[in-house]
């Protein structure tokens, strides 16, 4: 499948929630492929789909992405946990936690 029409299919999955079918195209066809993707994308619509991923395959999708789009990922705190910052991004920012 070409990235351009996966990026399709993933939005339209986004839009749906639907979380299984969007893991499944995940496994299907890697992270690289999947991130490639994903990355024609904005950052919210990059931020919705790693939103729906377990944490480890969001990891696997974020080591993947230009290193720009990791940059925009910061401050929306995908993961919130220092560990997962410091997984996917050399230098980690820590992120606000709110009581």
């Amino acid at each position: 499948m070409h990235y351009k029409i996966l990026y399709i299919t993933q939005r339209r999955l986004i839009v749906e929630r639907r979380t299984g079918a969007l893991r499944s195209l995940l496994l299907e066809h890697g992270a690289p492929l999947f991130a490639r993707a994903l990355a024609l994308g904005s950052a919210r619509v990059i931020a919705d789909a790693l939103s729906l991923l377990p944490i480890s395959e969001r990891i696997s999708v974020l080591r993947h992405l230009p290193a720009p789009l990791r940059a925009a990922m910061r401050p929306l705190c995908i993961g919130g946990s220092q560990r997962l910052h410091a997984q996917a991004w050399t230098h980690a920012l820590p992120c606000r936690q709110h009581a």
